[in-house]
């Protein structure tokens, strides 16, 4: 969910590829100091969606897995 006043959250791949036009930005010698705070506080707003979406999705796996798991245990039980 996005703040009030903030720019949409982007998805994971969206988010990435931002981040890495800002390293680029970030590691050239034309980068304006007045915008570097800028373009650091962007990139941190970006790593925090990226591990949002990390643990979202890593969730997600244990449910499904879990899921599986008890089916599975469900199918021995009715097999013996």
């Amino acid at each position: 969910m996005s703040k009030p006043g903030s720019e949409p959250e982007s998805g994971y791949a969206e988010a990435m590829a931002e981040l890495e036009d800002i390293l680029e930005e970030l590691e050239g010698d034309d980068l304006d100091v007045d915008v570097l705070a800028e373009r650091v506080r962007r990139a941190s707003a970006l790593i925090e969606i990226c591990r949002d979406r990390i643990s979202n999705a890593r969730a997600d796996v244990d449910a499904i897995v879990v899921s599986l798991e008890s089916l599975e245990v469900a199918e021995d039980a009715e097999e013996s």
